[in-house]
């Protein structure tokens, strides 16, 4: 029965997560390129690429843990560590994808790069409601 529970509860925040952040790469990737169709083509694509990568990433700092009990596990500091991780990933895929629709690695940097400060905030804060919720443990 834990594994059902454990795989809802990545399910949901991979959902959850998706909404905010998919929001946040269109604004960006209008904003930098002048174009909303671009940022919702951005923002479109990337809702399929980071919710594989942000599920796998779920599951990896799920691994090992003895039913999630460990003063770690709940710790800010792991938190942090779940932040920045993820951005190092997101960011790539993040710059791929703008450079693909842009059509310049230049603008796709700059939305990578404003991304490394917009999402580490949003993804901080959605862990930590996360950790406060009981859906899936």
């Amino acid at each position: 029965m834990e594994l059902k529970a454990t795989f809802k509860r990545s399910f949901f925040k991979t959902f959850t997560w998706r909404v905010f952040a998919s929001l946040d790469t269109a604004l960006l990737t209008w904003w930098f390129s002048g174009d909303v169709i671009t940022g919702l083509k951005v923002g479109g694509l990337e809702v399929v690429t980071k919710l594989i990568i942000y599920f796998l990433h779920e599951r990896a700092w799920r691994i090992g843990w003895k039913k999630q009990t460990d003063d770690f596990h709940h710790s800010k500091r792991r938190s942090l560590y779940k932040a920045i991780t993820y951005r190092f990933i997101g960011t790539m895929d993040t710059f791929l994808i703008a450079w693909f629709f842009t059509g310049s690695a230049f603008t796709g940097s700059k939305v990578a790069i404003a991304e490394v400060f917009t999402k580490i905030i949003i993804y901080y804060v959605h862990e930590r409601i996360w950790d406060r919720q009981k859906i899936g443990n």
